[in-house]
């Protein structure tokens, strides 16, 4: 006893505070809630109970009580096989990017992961519509959807179709996106870019380079002009902007017009007023692509 009792002060024995199945529960951890993974830990254990911390393969404490909610749910459902694949690719996301990924893509991912391979044993394909503009205006995630394709191949035996990829690389976009709104958002904000993008080519008779600097610049641009566009945020139109414009007007009258054009697009489609400061960076990097048209022709 006064060794349980010593192990229990060391950190060594949890109490298990609620019990997700029998290869996970929930612990306190000085008031945080963390979700504690291992094979059989909790296998005739009740509340209240001590698990030993060495049993212990994964720990989850998740950014918000409601994330965390969402993942106890979707781990009582989830054999510890999905939930170590999931933990792998979200790490190898996180090892890979720059960017900032929100703890919500254990949760999307892991939903996603479990009823595709569920649809894979049905015999269910669900096609990405949007593969090849995933794979080109989001490169970096659409090659760490291949490579979490590739992993759940070498865990399971299940080929899953390249379709997954972009699929995953959805659920990665929508992460590095605050209050990203889920991957509709992101399906939304890519056609918008396909969309300017097929403007921009049909009003200058233009062939993207897609190597090219300027074209990189605008798809970055792009991107966040969309998640705006999506997200209904409220363009600015101070004075400066407008004095900018109407310079870039006089100097670069077919850039100019062109992003009028997109201007309306955005209005009549989406109805979303496009203000000054954002027609004016449009402006610049038309105008940058521009600059390059004849190489693009050649």
């Amino acid at each position: 006893f006064l060794r349980r009792v010593f192990l229990y002060l060391r950190g060594s024995l949890m109490k298990i505070k609620k019990v997700l199945n029998n290869n996970a529960a929930v612990i306190d951890d000085f008031g945080n809630e963390v979700i504690v993974i291992g094979k059989g830990i909790c296998f005739k254990r009740k509340v209240g109970e001590l698990i030993n911390s060495n049993l212990v393969e994964k720990r989850f404490c998740l950014s918000s009580d409601e994330m965390n909610l969402n993942l106890q749910k979707l781990i009582i459902s989830l054999p510890l096989s999905e939930i170590n694949i999931v933990d792998h690719i979200v790490k190898n996301i996180r090892m890979s990017l720059t960017k900032k990924i929100s703890d919500s893509i254990y949760v999307s991912l892991a939903d996603h992961i479990h009823y595709c391979l569920k649809n894979y044993n049905e015999g269910i394909v669900i096609r990405n519509e949007l593969i090849n503009e995933i794979s080109k205006f989001y490169s970096d995630e659409f090659i760490l959807g291949q490579e979490a394709v590739q992993f759940i191949f070498e865990e399971t035996g299940v080929e899953l179709p390249i379709d997954e990829a972009a699929f995953i690389a959805m659920h990665i976009i929508n992460a590095e996106i605050a209050d990203g709104g889920g991957t509709s958002n992101v399906r939304k904000i890519t056609i918008i870019i396909d969309e300017i993008l097929q403007i921009i080519a049909n009003y200058f008779n233009l062939k993207f380079d897609e190597k090219s600097l300027a074209y990189f610049r605008l798809i970055r641009h792009l991107k966040y002009f969309s998640r705006s566009v999506v997200l209904k945020n409220e363009f600015t139109n101070d004075p400066q902007s407008e004095i900018l414009k109407e310079m870039l007007k006089s100097s670069y009258y077919e850039a100019y017009m062109c992003a009028i054009n997109i201007q309306e697009f955005i209005r009549v489609k989406y109805k979303v007023e496009v203000g000054n400061e954002a027609l004016t960076y449009l402006i610049i990097h038309i105008q940058r692509l521009l600059g390059e048209k004849d190489d693009y022709n050649e």
